[in-house]
């Protein structure tokens, strides 16, 4: 007999049994406290095996006998670099005064300065101008645009550079811009 153990006030003792079936004694199942090892196994596995028919079952309801396989584009969006790039700091450009209001093509040339383009000194234009207008030379209309929409001009004053632009020496420059009173700022 084992040793009386105390628990919650009652007192338990261990007794050892015996079973004297000779040799008919069932086989008996491992027991880990309440639990049948051999019955817990049999449950698991059944669960699985619910668990991957409701699985495969269900990948082939998704679509329904006879009809057309499902098939789902994907697009891969284009992007286009533009034809030639060319560096900002590669192109140079001249901004010229052609208001009554002083320093406002030093204030442009800062600007485009700050943008990354090679800005050449500001200088006054010989005449006055009724708006702002960008003068671009050979293969240099892109940058063009590019200043004026910057500058917040419309599109629709770059024009091409040629010798009736009042700038003295403008020929060899790739932009210039003739600031009218439209950039005029307080």
């Amino acid at each position: 007999m084992g040793a009386p153990l105390a628990f919650g006030g009652l007192r338990w003792q261990a007794r050892a049994v015996s079973n004297d079936h000779g040799d008919q004694r069932e086989p008996q199942s491992q027991k880990v406290g309440h639990l049948d090892l051999a019955r817990a196994g049999v449950v698991v596995v059944l669960f699985v095996i619910v668990v991957v028919a409701v699985l495969s079952w269900s990948s082939v309801t998704k679509q329904s006998p006879g009809a057309a396989p499902v098939t789902t584009a994907t697009t891969t969006p284009v992007t286009t670099a533009p034809a030639t790039t060319v560096a900002r700091a590669s192109i140079k450009v001249q901004v010229a005064n052609a208001t009554t209001s002083a320093g406002v093509a030093t204030k442009v040339t800062q600007t485009l300065q700050t943008q990354g383009w090679n800005t050449l000194p500001p200088v006054n234009a010989t005449s006055q101008a009724a708006t702002s207008t960008v003068y671009y030379g050979a293969n240099r209309k892109a940058e063009g645009i590019e200043i004026a929409r910057e500058l917040g001009l419309p599109t629709t004053v770059v024009q091409p550079l040629t010798t009736s632009v009042p700038v003295p020496g403008a020929a060899g420059d790739d932009i210039v811009v003739i600031v009218g009173p439209n950039l005029v700022t307080g």
